[in-house]
């Protein structure tokens, strides 16, 4: 387990799919902290505790440790009914989310005209490239362009 003080950071280089959520509820035991610095709702991290299955796709695996906290940063793009969601169905099965769970003011929104671009580029495509069809996508390209909405702009 990481040495106090320390560090330690998951990345994946394939695409997705490489199991880096198993390999952050393996690690989040040790940890303070558990952040995710990017990506969206696209990713789907199933986690075994016990007899329970756990299936979350944008807060962070280790919020099924106790006393963990978990944040979503800036590079994130948050897809909010889908981490509303997420967030409810966690705490009905009883996992305790009080003041664990923090999102940088700085995060990009996910819209649902980004769904509608996603999948219209898609089907229009000669050559598709595979995409979930959930906006990721036109997400990032609206943050790389400096006109998305970030958590920020919806006020206090």
């Amino acid at each position: 387990m990481p040495a106090q003080g320390s560090c330690t950071v998951v990345v994946g280089c394939q695409w997705g799919d490489e199991g880096k959520g198993k390999i952050v509820d393996v690690l989040a035991e040790g940890v303070d902290i558990v952040a995710r610095y990017q990506g969206g709702a696209n990713a789907g991290h199933t986690v075994h505790v016990g007899d329970d299955e756990f299936i979350l796709h944008q807060i962070p695996s280790g919020i099924l440790h106790e006393g963990k906290r978990c944040l979503l940063g800036n590079g994130v793009v948050l897809d909010i009914p889908q981490f509303f969601e997420e967030y409810d169905a966690l705490a009905a099965r009883g996992v305790d989310l009080e003041g664990r769970v923090g999102v940088s003011r700085r995060a990009q929104l996910l819209l649902p005209y980004h769904r509608l671009l996603d999948q219209a580029a898609e089907e229009s495509a000669a050559l598709k490239i595979g995409t979930t069809g959930r906006g990721i996508g036109p997400a990032y390209e609206d943050k790389a362009g400096r006109r998305g909405v970030r958590v920020a702009d919806l006020g206090d």
